[in-house]
């Protein structure tokens, strides 16, 4: 965690010398998770479920590139089966932190198209209880990757977020890794 803290402080610094004023903005959006699983015995509902999100964001740029941090309130629901075939909800609220870098493909002066990628911790706040002994990991971490389309001062996202601990843990099985879509839209105000 120091060295991500270090190489984090030391790329805003060094992107801070060459780079224009940073942007800020406002940000929400709906998600659609989905818990994986490689057990046998507990399978994920192909229907996703429909969530939210909101947040703030801060861009640093350096020519076509970016630094993209943001502080978001996720709310994330699935479903999935157990191994009696009972469908289990699961529902809760995370603070996520992505930490994102990225490059503008196509830079015009009233608009541009991006992609970027990074990682994201994910601090969960509340949950709804889940029944059978199902508990939710209080710190889960994700990889995120995605598009977006920048036009004046509105942002549209695009992104993937691919679970890289297990989300839900209980007594037999800790595999479980929840994957969610993001849709976004923003305001920027610089």
């Amino acid at each position: 965690m120091k060295k991500l803290t270090i190489l984090l402080l030391a790329f805003l610094l060094g992107g801070s010398v060459y780079a224009q004023l940073p942007s800020f903005g406002i940000k929400a959006g709906a998600t659609t998770a989905t818990l994986n699983t490689s057990d046998f015995t507990a399978n994920s509902d192909p229907d996703n479920v429909l969530g939210y999100q909101a947040g703030v964001f801060m861009r640093l740029k350096s020519g076509k590139f970016y630094f993209q941090p943001e502080v978001v309130y996720n709310n994330r629901k699935s479903n999935f089966f157990d191994g009696l075939n009972a469908e289990k909800r699961f529902e809760t609220g995370t603070l996520d932190i992505p930490i994102l870098v990225g490059v503008k493909l196509l830079d015009a002066k009233v608009f541009n198209v991006r992609i970027f990628a990074g990682p994201e911790a994910s601090l969960v706040l509340n949950e709804k209880e889940l029944s059978d002994g199902y508990e939710v990991n209080k710190t889960n971490w994700f990889m995120q990757a995605g598009a977006g389309v920048d036009v004046l001062f509105l942002t549209f996202d695009i992104r993937y977020e691919k679970g890289l601990n297990d989300f839900i843990s209980d007594a037999e099985s800790n595999n479980f890794k929840n994957n969610v879509w993001v849709f976004s839209l923003g305001l920027k105000f610089m």
